[in-house]
């Protein structure tokens, strides 16, 4: 009989949905399958937010100058 490998899942911190609204329920249920698609931890996740507003912000400012 042939041997199944095994396969080494790497454990991702979730967030906690028990007691809240629905669309605050949403939206973690969407980040936690972000986090597990890219493999991200929450820290990873603050800092891509953060660039991202960063970004967005820039945007807004140099699109307000023109």
């Amino acid at each position: 009989m042939a041997k199944l490998g095994t396969v080494q899942l790497k454990k991702i911190q979730q967030l906690n949905t028990a007691d809240d609204s629905k669309i605050v329920r949403i939206h973690k249920n969407l980040l936690n399958l972000i986090m597990r698609t890219l493999g991200l931890d929450i820290y990873s996740v603050m800092w891509v937010q953060f660039l991202k507003g960063f970004g967005i912000g820039g945007l807004a400012i140099w699109l307000l100058m023109r």
